[in-house]
């Protein structure tokens, strides 16, 4: 598992700073790159685990993996940055976006509802949202290019500049992310059977953790250089990727439906969606995340690691 975490964290590191300057090499805008390339290259070992996970006939573990990423981005990583200083949450395109999670979110929640699994279809129609979302999202940043071009992405450090490392940084990440998937899909179920739970608790817990680490250097290193639309917009961008391509991907590729099991629906499910709700009242109210909240949301995710492994 140790193993697994490296190659993903890794490899998914390299990927994201050769997309980022590649953005920046074609000029395009920051807010667009935090919400897409950032927000899509810190959900890449959530997506290359869920998805070995579900061609491999252990759906619940995929299943799990993004419910308790999006849990563990809101209340773990969003926690511990607003412990470490205050998360702005002003600007227009943060509310949006905001909105957009929560519907997102909401829009999950009701398909697990309607069929208590979730076919192909749903799939489909998850990664046709994404295509939609993406390129309106890509439309309204180009068309506020000329003002947004001045403020650089200098924030992450190691970000290459020549077309050729940029290449190798991209090459290294697509090759590496698989590897890391395959060793932690086996470690995880592994530790499934050798503890006697199931592998969608594992899948919320441990593998939610382990790959909500990008998450966590992406929006420690932003805050600290001060870029909060980088912070939320990470957040928000992640958990959005999540839904609309992890679930999607693992919905399309698995060889059955993914079911949704009693306890998701009593306990994971409206814990992910009540604290997406949390985040985006903060957006809407124009509150920043404050120490105090921080702590809370750590509290919050503590209490509920414990309600999980206690239900079972």
């Amino acid at each position: 598992m140790v193993a697994g975490f490296i190659y993903l964290l890794g490899g998914g590191d390299l990927l994201v700073r050769g997309a980022v300057a590649l953005a920046r090499r074609t000029r395009v805008p920051p807010a667009l790159v935090a919400l897409t390339v950032v927000g899509l290259g810190t959900s890449l070992p959530e997506l290359m685990v869920s998805v070995r996970a579900a061609m491999t006939g252990y759906s619940g573990l995929a299943l799990g993996n993004v419910v308790g990423s999006n849990t563990a981005n809101v209340l773990l990583v969003g926690g511990v940055a607003a412990i470490i200083f205050p998360v702005r949450t002003t600007e227009p395109s943060v509310r949006r976006s905001g909105s957009v999670m929560l519907a997102v979110s909401l829009l999950f929640l009701g398909m697990c509802l309607w069929g208590s699994n979730i076919s192909r279809l749903d799939g489909i129609w998850l990664l046709g949202l994404l295509v939609v979302g993406t390129a309106v999202t890509a439309r309204s940043a180009l068309r506020a290019r000329t003002a947004e071009m001045p403020t650089p992405i200098e924030w992450m450090l190691g970000v290459p500049s020549e077309l050729r490392m940029i290449g190798v940084f991209i090459g290294i990440g697509v090759v590496v992310l698989p590897i890391g998937a395959d060793l932690l899909v086996g470690a995880a179920t592994q530790i499934a059977e050798n503890f006697g739970v199931s592998d969608t608790v594992v899948g919320l817990s441990v593998v939610a953790i382990g790959t909500s680490l990008p998450e966590v250097a992406t929006v420690i290193m932003a805050g600290l250089r001060k870029r909060m639309v980088m912070v939320v917009g990470t957040l928000l961008g992640s958990n959005i990727f999540n839904i609309l391509a992890i679930m999607g991907a693992a919905a399309v590729t698995s060889p059955e439906a993914i079911p949704v099991s009693g306890r998701s629906f009593a306990l994971d499910l409206p814990v992910m969606v009540g604290a997406s709700l949390v985040l985006v009242s903060f957006t809407w109210l124009r509150k920043p995340l404050r120490r105090r909240t921080g702590v809370v949301f750590c509290v919050l995710y503590v209490a509920y690691m414990g309600a999980l492994y206690t239900v079972g």
